[in-house]
């Protein structure tokens, strides 16, 4: 590390450009170079939706470590969530009701219901449906991990997908195990709350926050996330100088007070390098080309960059400790805001402790593991492999075939030998399913030229026919 920070300091919250396309820049690498570079241990990645980044960060820190570098990485996602997808799920079945019904009165149709103004409405639906808050999740160890790749997974399912991969509490409370939570950004959890409480003037803009009813609508949230991760769940402020960031850090505060829940800071980095703002802010605008500007950003000047990094008003890339106390003293001061300074100090170094005191040092598994059902009972893979092979070579009338049968041995030595026997099995039942559905060609590398590829119907290229070397890779004397 080239610097020294007085305030230790771990980014719980990042974004790369391989997981947040549009939204993060930089390869995740780049983000843990700048982060040692900058007086860091250690960093989370938490691209949205999902973990595209995971191999990049694991390979970068493998090589850090190599290196003499000592860097953590730490494994995570910024997950969207709905409270509940299957409420979420009448609703949405509710709304295309009532559009067909609609269809049906304009078309002149009889219908028993009573059909709303579609146009009067239309807006509020459309938000409701498409409503989405963010939330942190942190892997503390391998099945912490495992949970995050399962929660990943369900959210792109079609029962739980809407635009947008989704987990609600059923999700969460099902695969908690090993894994940390905290409520996000402007658009986490907490700030759904905060956005969904509003007060509106008589042209219906929001003017303000009904404050009560927001810290009731806090207190539910807190009441279910604890439920669920107990003292795993974080509440997160950020340092910026939106109003409304600070107006939703107070309510946070008050709330983590009431329910004893532990405070944290976070960077929300987006880009690896403070220089890079500037790349950001571009890099946003040309997802605007080709999925249209938003309201707020046509309000704002639209495609025209800002002249500095203080015309946006907050920096996004990985802070050390000392640069995130600069940031709250620097934002709240700006915008009035008083805070306990010692309460904010706390919520910094806090990441610090989690990341080294509550979250494990580890790599996941990628133990290759292959299906137990491919081998029959009562056989090993082997067994298995001899038995349908001899099956195939009778299909293809070769069992009277000298050169056929002593290549078919040869090639069941190697592969028992070489402990294969149930990778083949597995390609077989691969082959099998893909075959009743699609064309299926052949393979490539050694495996694909060998005998008993054939004989399996995993392809269907005789190789001796054709001169096919079995043994230029895959034979008993290879290396791994």
């Amino acid at each position: 590390m080239n610097k020294q920070n007085q305030i230790k300091f771990v980014g719980l919250h990042a974004h790369s450009v391989a997981g947040s396309p549009f939204d993060g820049l930089g390869y995740p690498q780049e983000h843990m170079d700048f982060a040692y570079e900058n007086g860091c241990d250690a960093l989370a990645l938490t691209d949205h939706g999902n973990m595209n980044g995971l191999a990049y960060q694991v390979l970068h820190a493998k090589k850090m470590e190599a290196e003499g570098r000592d860097f953590k990485p730490v494994y995570g996602v910024e997950a969207y969530f709905i409270p509940s997808i299957s409420e979420w799920r009448e609703t949405y079945e509710q709304v295309m009701e009532d559009k067909k019904a609609a269809r049906a009165a304009a078309k002149g149709e009889q219908s028993g219901a009573t059909v709303e103004d579609e146009g009067a409405s239309k807006k509020s639906i459309k938000n409701i449906l498409n409503r989405r808050r963010h939330l942190i999740l942190l892997a503390q160890n391998e099945t912490g991990l495992k949970n995050i790749f399962k929660l990943v997974s369900e959210s792109y399912q079609q029962e739980n997908f809407y635009r947008y991969p989704r987990v609600d509490f059923d999700l969460l409370a099902k695969h908690s195990e090993g894994v940390m939570a905290a409520s996000a950004c402007l658009g986490g959890v907490y700030a759904g709350n905060f956005w969904e409480n509003g007060v509106y003037d008589d042209e219906g803009n929001r003017t303000g926050v009904n404050e009560p009813a927001a810290l009731e609508a806090m207190r539910e949230t807190t009441r279910r996330m604890v439920d669920i991760f107990g003292d795993r769940w974080f509440a997160e402020l950020q340092w910026n100088n939106i109003p409304e960031q600070h107006q939703l850090n107070q309510l946070i505060i008050k709330v983590a007070a009431e329910f004893g829940v532990e405070l944290i800071s976070t960077a929300d980095s987006h880009y690896p390098r403070p220089e890079a703002w500037k790349d950001r802010e571009l890099y946003k605008r040309l997802a605007w080309l080709g999925r249209g500007m938003p309201a707020w950003a046509e309000e704002e000047g639209g495609f025209q960059l800002p002249v500095d990094v203080d015309e946006i008003g907050y920096e996004l890339y990985p802070k050390n400790g000392d640069q995130m106390w600069e940031a709250y003293q620097k934002y709240s001061s700006l915008l009035g805001e008083e805070y306990d300074d010692d309460l904010i100090r706390d919520s910094i170094t806090r990441t610090h402790d989690i990341a080294h005191r509550r979250i494990e040092r580890f790599y996941p598994d990628n133990t290759v593991r292959l299906p137990d059902f491919v081998v029959p009972a009562g056989m090993t893979a082997t067994q298995a492999l001899i038995k349908i092979c001899a099956e195939g070579m009778k299909t293809f009338g070769l069992m009277d075939n000298e050169e056929y049968m002593d290549r078919l041995k040869l090639e069941l030595n190697v592969i028992d030998d070489r402990g294969f026997s149930k990778y083949f099995l597995t390609m077989k039942a691969i082959a099998d399913r893909a075959s009743g559905s699609m064309l299926a060609g052949p393979g490539r590398g050694s495996a694909a030229g060998s005998l008993v590829a054939c004989v399996l119907g995993i392809t269907q290229i005789d190789p001796i026919k054709y001169g096919l070397l079995f043994a230029r890779f895959l034979r008993s004397d290879a290396t791994d």
